[in-house]
């Protein structure tokens, strides 16, 4: 079985070796306005895990969903443990998804360590 979390190291590493990224922040968009993860390597999209849930056989918007081809999805929440459930969802219809291990508190505290 393959792992199905990411470090914040392992993404880097996956961004500075050019890997094609997309982060999908499953959080409310009230907490994706406060702000989520920032790479000028990545795009980052906003997908509530609870519209995920409701949408059935159809996950992601037609938009989300040309962005993803052929790019490794990242799923991201504020500890982690939405986007591990998120991924998992996404690998049941075919997508190639992980998560952030520890979420954007794992995120951010590396960007606290680098000031």
């Amino acid at each position: 079985m393959s792992k199905e979390v990411y470090t914040k190291q392992e993404i880097k590493q996956l961004l500075e070796k050019g890997t094609p990224i997309l982060f999908l922040d499953v959080r409310d968009e009230a907490k994706f306005q406060t702000g989520s993860v920032e790479s000028k390597f990545a795009d980052t999209r906003n997908v509530p895990y609870v519209h995920m849930l409701a949408q059935g056989a159809k996950l992601l918007d037609e938009e989300t969903e040309r962005a993803v081809k052929e790019r490794q999805i990242i799923t991201v929440c504020t500890t982690g443990n939405k986007a591990q459930k998120a991924a998992a969802l996404l690998r049941e219809h075919g997508y190639e998804a992980k998560a952030l291990l520890g979420g954007l508190t794992a995120w951010k505290d590396d960007e606290d360590e680098a000031k």
